[in-house]
């Protein structure tokens, strides 16, 4: 089989000639006009079978995701969003007018759990130098990425869109989606009325970060030494939108109209418009120490499974894991009363809702918020639940957790655990693969948001344990 390794020196040649502006410039830089009669610049094109390349469907050098959470470069990897008719499609090479490379390959449908929506799929095509067309079921706007290294392309159909951080109402657990539709030339997505606080916040599409090329469906990492991860997501600034790019700086309090265009010209444009003044907020979260009770929990009716608090801007949430048995019921209820209970709608929980029905047995990361002065309140409940992450983990990274079995619960303890190769260094607790509940410091009496945990290289078994109120755990 050839590999597109073989026309890595006319990429190379094409990556020194392309000028890299913000992420919606698909207009390409012509730097020789050639001899050849293909009437666009150098570069790599996503090709409809039988048609010559078009300028807008150039794929440009782009930025992959580092180990530290940043943007780091990716020699020979390429993305751009592109309106695709369906039809059968190649990526191109142009040099100097002329087609000098055609790429194609079998295509595989992968479907993973980075995304917390519907959209879960994405398609990888071994890429061979003249290897066959594939094929594009729809017409469609899509993500289109080309590594190099790894001889594929990725191809992503986008459908939704969505802002996300603690300078929105969600804060960083929930998404606050878009509204609108995709057309060639008119795709928007668009909100009003939305508020934003003083905080951070990022675009997103089809609620997912990223595509992680490092890990398989299962978090397996299948070659850490080539793998990468592209982004889905937008930061940089409301001017210059930017792959993977720093959260947004929310510096005004108010209600806003966000508006998100997608040109063939242009690609993505973001506007900002405040339109009126952010409802005053006088909630105090001290007031509200929210746990879950019930028969389906390790205390049954008699004591709470605490969740533990963090705000942002202005968004009250509190997390936790829970492990349910496979019948009974449970509510949320704050500070070891029935003052204010909150149950029915397991999405939108109210005072005056019935018990909750458990969502059947194992362990369940939940996130109960309020925007408001508590008087709606939203929560989520996501099979999963704790895991190990860190260079001294089994994973040994950063990058992907390794998931501790649950345990159950007796006794009104709950316990999860691990056996295994741990690398050596330093690792952390986090639940349901999310930053904004993780547990550290000294295994004897965890803290939420707490130091690394730094351990030797070896084979050890790691038991976590919970009382409803504290964390502890042993390592033998």
């Amino acid at each position: 089989m050839k590999k597109l390794l073989s026309v890595l020196p006319l990429f190379m040649v094409v990556a020194s000639l392309l000028v890299i502006t913000s992420c919606g410039d698909d207009d390409p830089i012509v730097i020789d006009p050639g001899t050849g009669d293909v009437n666009v610049g150098n570069g790599l094109y996503m090709t409809l079978e039988g048609e010559d390349p078009a300028g807008s469907a150039i794929l440009n050098p782009q930025q992959v995701a580092g180990l530290d959470f940043g943007a780091q470069d990716r020699s020979g990897f390429s993305a751009n969003y592109l309106y695709l008719a369906a039809g059968n499609y190649n990526i191109v090479q142009v040099t100097d007018k002329e087609i000098t490379a055609t790429v194609g390959g079998a295509a595989e449908m992968v479907t993973d759990t980075g995304s917390s929506c519907d959209n879960n799929d994405y398609t990888v095509i071994t890429a061979e130098a003249d290897g066959a067309a594939f094929n594009i079921a729809s017409a469609g706007l899509y993500l289109v990425a080309h590594d190099e290294l790894r001889s594929e392309i990725i191809i992503h159909e986008i459908n939704s869109a969505s802002i996300i951080g603690n300078a929105t109402e969600g804060g960083w657990a929930t998404e606050t989606p878009l509204t609108g539709s995709v057309s060639e030339n008119d795709t928007e997505f668009k909100i009003e009325g939305t508020i934003l606080r003083s905080g951070e916040w990022k675009v997103r599409f089809n609620c997912r970060w990223d595509i992680n090329r490092r890990t398989d469906p299962n978090g397996d990492i299948t070659d850490p030494s080539t793998g990468y991860t592209m982004f889905t997501n937008f930061g940089g600034t409301i001017n210059d939108l930017a792959p993977g790019g720093s959260n947004f700086n929310q510096m005004e309090d108010g209600e806003y109209t966000i508006t998100l265009n997608w040109g063939k010209q242009n690609g993505w444009l973001m506007t900002v418009d405040r339109t009126g003044d952010a409802p005053v907020i006088t909630f105090d979260p001290n007031d509200y120490k929210m746990a879950i009770i019930g028969d389906a929990t390790a205390g049954s009716w008699d004591s709470d499974q605490n969740l533990f608090h963090k705000e942002d801007a202005g968004v009250h949430s509190w997390y936790g894991v829970v492990t349910f048995a496979m019948d009974g019921k449970y509510k949320y209820r704050a500070n070891d009363e029935w003052n204010i209970a909150l149950g029915g709608d397991p999405a939108n929980p109210t005072t005056t809702g019935a018990d909750i029905p458990s969502p059947g047995a194992g362990s369940y990361y939940i996130v109960l918020s309020t925007a408001d002065e508590g008087d709606t309140w939203t929560s989520s409940v996501t099979p999963g639940g704790w895991g190990l992450i860190g260079d001294g983990s089994p994973q040994g990274n950063w990058d992907a957790d390794v998931d501790m079995t649950a345990d159950g619960f007796s006794n009104g303890i709950t316990t999860y655990s691990y056996t295994g190769d741990f690398v050596g260094g330093i690792w952390k607790f986090r639940a349901g693969d999310d930053w904004a509940h993780n547990i550290g410091g000294d295994l004897s009496g965890l803290t939420i948001d707490g130091g690394n945990i730094d351990t030797p290289a070896g084979t050890y078994t790691v038991t976590l344990s919970f009382n409803g109120e504290n964390y502890s755990a042993t390592l033998q």
